[in-house]
């Protein structure tokens, strides 16, 4: 089966709910995070570079996931909101340097 833009997407949310562990997740986090990705997932990530790249980019949104909760539990937060989102796909995207890295959307 080929790859599409929509089970792209599906494939981080589910890396981004790994991350995450127990932590529930806001419908604006979840948007947040699809507002950082969903537009990045081009005709040549899906065609070209998601059959090879797929695991190393995936990894960093596990990273982000489980940033996100540990930016929670500092925070005493029982849900991720989309400021987390946002923090923690900046930090990580920052850390990663990688040409996959989308650029950031306008703050919150």
């Amino acid at each position: 089966m080929a790859y599409t833009k929509d089970g792209i997407m599906a494939q981080i949310d589910v890396a981004f709910g790994q991350g995450l562990g127990i932590f529930q997740v806001t419908q604006e986090a979840a948007l947040e995070l699809r507002r950082w990705y969903y537009d990045a997932i081009t005709p040549e990530i899906v065609e070209k570079v998601w059959a090879t790249e797929a695991n190393a980019i995936l990894l960093r949104i596990r990273a982000i996931g489980s940033l996100a909760a540990v930016t929670a539990v500092l925070a005493g937060a029982t849900t991720i909101t989309a400021l987390i989102v946002y923090g923690a796909a900046t930090t990580v995207q920052l850390t990663s340097d990688t040409d996959f890295c989308p650029p950031p959307p306008s703050p919150l």
